[in-house]
Formats: C-alpha cells, sequence, structure tokens
C-alpha cells in the first residue's frame, strides 16, 4: 500500500477534528485503504460539502457516495431511461458501461415480458456496478450503440450532446459529415487540371531532390 500523503491526511484529520473525534493509527488506515485511491481535489471538495449539511463525522462509504456524484454517474432512474431505449434495435443509444452491463442482464428478464423485474433487475446491477467504478475511481465515460434506423442517429447522439452525456467531439465522429466534405472525398483525379499535375509533380521533385522547381499557376 502506498504511503499516507500529508494532503490526505490534512483533509480526514481536519475532519476528525472538527467532530471532535481522536485520531487513531487503525481509523486514519481505514480511511486511507478506501479512500486514498481517490483525486485529492475529489475528496476535498466531498469533505467540504458534507460538513455544510451534517453534524456527524463521515463514514468513507459518505465521502464515496459524494465523490461518484461528482463523477458524471447519471442516477438509477435516468440510466434506465436510457437502457430501455435498447430494448428497439433501431435506437442509437448513448450509454456508459456501467448501463451497457446492467442492461445485458435485465435485458433477459425484459424479453420474457416482465417490464417491473426487468427494471428492478437493472437497478441492481447498475449501483453494484457504479458502486464498484467509484471504489476504482473511475468515472463514467459515455460511448455510443449505433441503431439500424439511420434517422434516429443525429436526434439521439445531439440530445447526448445537450444532457451533457457526450461531448460535441465524440459526436461529430457519429454525424454525418458536411456536404463539401463529402464532394472532397469524391473529386475526381480527371478534374484536376495540367497546371495543378504539374505543380504536383514540381514538389515530389522538390522532396526527392531537396530543390524547388517554380512553375506559376
Amino acid at each position: 500500500m502506498a504511503k499516507i500523503t500529508d494532503d490526505f491526511l490534512a483533509v480526514i484529520g481536519g475532519l476528525l477534528e472538527l467532530y471532535g473525534q481522536q485520531a487513531s493509527t487503525t481509523k486514519v488506515n481505514i480511511y486511507w485503504s478506501t479512500l486514498g485511491q481517490y483525486p485529492i481535489d475529489s475528496l476535498r471538495r466531498a469533505a467540504n460539502t458534507w460538513v455544510r449539511k451534517s453534524e456527524f463525522m463521515p463514514k468513507p462509504a459518505d465521502l464515496i457516495n459524494l465523490m461518484g456524484r461528482s463523477s458524471n454517474h447519471l442516477s438509477p432512474d435516468e440510466a434506465w431511461a436510457i437502457a430501455i431505449l435498447a430494448s428497439d434495435e433501431t435506437n442509437t443509444v448513448v450509454w456508459t458501461n456501467e448501463i451497457a452491463k446492467a442492461w445485458a442482464q435485465a435485458e433477459i428478464v425484459y424479453k420474457n415480458g416482465d417490464k417491473i423485474g426487468a427494471r428492478r433487475t437493472f437497478i441492481e446491477a447498475y449501483e453494484r456496478l457504479v458502486n464498484e467504478s467509484m471504489m476504482s475511481g473511475r468515472i463514467s465515460e459515455a460511448f455510443v450503440s449505433l441503431g439500424s434506423d439511420k434517422a434516429k442517429r443525429a436526434d439521439a447522439i445531439n440530445h447526448a450532446v445537450f444532457t451533457g452525456l457526450l461531448t460535441q467531439e465524440k459526436a461529430n465522429y457519429y454525424l454525418p459529415k458536411p456536404e463539401n466534405t463529402i464532394a472532397m472525398l469524391e473529386f475526381k483525379d480527371d478534374q484536376i487540371s495540367a497546371k495543378s499535375m504539374e505543380h504536383i509533380a514540381n514538389i515530389k521533385q522538390m522532396l526527392k531532390t531537396g530543390r524547388v522547381c517554380v512553375t506559376t499557376i
């Protein structure tokens, strides 16, 4: 196990002092073993949030819960609203690994006609997966599962950008390219003028010999 850092001791020691609790090696080691892998800035923000709302010393799970909320994990209800879209293969779904894995378990129940049981199965699996991610310090990362209906793709992806689930940079990979870009890709060699071809030939010669032969286009 890595050595306890001074920054970590400052946060946990500050909480112990604020709540009038005596520090002990055992207590500090427990907090370190459960919280030490989280970014110190996230832990500090969680501690500050906690002291504003509670008069009791936080347990490690309390701080983990607060850090999980700030790590972009969706609530179970929000996650279910996304997962259920996957029941229709025409839909494009933007979801996280936790949502996709939880749906894989719930899908069997859903296909058997038990929608209520499927939701319950999903939420139990999703909460477990999110807790595992939080314990490992992983944040949620969204990805796109393309549906068969191309007309629905842009709406689903743009909605994910609007809600903050997907970055515009990632969205652009899946969205249709502008027409002028397509036109460039379809540009034929036989449309290049003779002078342009000569200019290209001169550039190639320059790269071979290191000397520039200037022509006027």
